[in-house]
């Protein structure tokens, strides 16, 4: 049925058009993408999974691992491999999904009662919106934490019963207005981190060196140095940087931060220059199931065949990795952490587009 047409209100019609969708049609059109959608989740994670065991069948088959340890592996994977999955499995299903409207003529029945292409918009926008959310949940909570305990279980696999070290080494923390902190080597511990080679700049110009030292919630705990000027004198005492977070690194990530909550991220990323991208890119990871969604959907109205929704597809998805790559390659050359949100820009700036050609 011809829905009615919603009041202007003094609202830009495109802004109305985009808000406004019939109940019935909207619970259709999300009805033909959830079940693609399941299934395209599905694959990828398969992709994903069978990769990581093909990456690690050697390391598996040659120290033994058992049924039991590979299937631990797998399932501490998985929110890692959701976190991929989720916002890649939409843009299948907007697509596929939509494809099967356009093969069977359903869209331009609905263009011929009266239903703006824009109006089709939202439902999927929305799944969308739910998608980037339930993916910041997991970033944040979910895949650090599950990453740990792949850590360990591969450290133990890799290293015995032992687990690998955890020693940091050549950390450099800049806290805001206490100087500049040095440590040779950090040793992770839940009582407190032991520091070996510690040298610090306070932001009175004061040297600190120890051979040793613990960091703790209070600080840096030191004996060694001071020197002032041309003054050296002995040193025993706190200096004020209290520890808000465990440093660490993940074992078995490319991204030394995988493993560590986004809160203790952001206290990271106060004092470790490389955390900010980090920290950025964890939100821009979060906020491209959105924008992704959003360029399917709008990609998919303007598809004049259901055949091109597969190059759709593969398009979107290569086209923000390039970008998703290209923001990591900047960052090593100390570029601002902002542009780890770059895909989300250009894929936000192109869903308006190709909706702005809808209206």
């Amino acid at each position: 049925p011809r829905p009615p047409k919603p009041p202007a209100a003094g609202l830009p019609r495109f802004l109305i058009r985009l808000a406004y969708t019939s109940p019935v049609l909207g619970r259709y059109v999300l009805r033909e993408v959830l079940v693609p959608y399941l299934v395209g989740v599905f694959l990828f994670a398969a992709l994903l999974t069978f990769d990581l065991l093909s990456s690690l069948s050697g390391v598996l088959l040659s120290r033994g691992v058992g049924a039991r340890e590979v299937g631990l592996l797998v399932l501490y994977r998985l929110p890692w491999t959701l976190s991929l999955a989720l916002p890649l499995g939409l843009v299948f299903a907007v697509l596929v999904g939509l494809a099967g409207l356009i093969r069977r003529s359903e869209l331009k029945a609905a263009y011929a009662a009266g239903v703006p292409p824009l109006a089709l918009l939202r439902p999927l926008v929305l799944l969308a919106l739910a998608v980037s959310l339930l993916n910041l949940l997991n970033l944040a909570e979910l895949r650090p934490r599950s990453q740990e305990a792949y850590d360990r279980l591969l450290g133990r696999i890799l290293y015995g019963e032992g687990g690998a070290s955890g020693v940091l080494r050549r950390q450099v923390y800049a806290p805001p207005g206490l100087g500049v902190y040095f440590a040779g080597e950090v040793y992770p511990e839940p009582e407190g981190n032991r520091l070996r080679g510690v040298r610090v700049v306070d932001e009175r110009g004061r040297v600190y060196s120890a051979e040793e030292g613990l960091w703790d919630e209070e600080g840096w705990r030191l004996k060694g140095y001071v020197v002032e000027g041309e003054e050296v004198r002995p040193f025993e005492g706190v200096l004020p940087f209290p520890a808000r977070f465990r440093p660490k690194e993940s074992l078995g990530s490319r991204d030394p931060y995988d493993s560590t909550p986004l809160e203790e991220l952001w206290a990271r990323a106060q004092v470790e220059p490389e955390a900010r991208f980090a920290f950025h890119r964890r939100l821009a990871d979060a906020l491209g199931g959105l924008v992704l969604g959003a360029a399917a959907a709008a990609l998919g109205r303007s598809l004049r065949e259901a055949a091109w929704a597969f190059r759709g597809v593969v398009r979107l998805i290569f086209g923000y990795y390039v970008l998703w790559t290209l923001a990591a390659q900047l960052a090593r050359y100390d570029v601002s952490p902002l542009l780890a949100y770059l895909p989300d820009l250009f894929y936000g700036a192109l869903a308006g587009a190709l909706a702005w050609r809808l209206r």
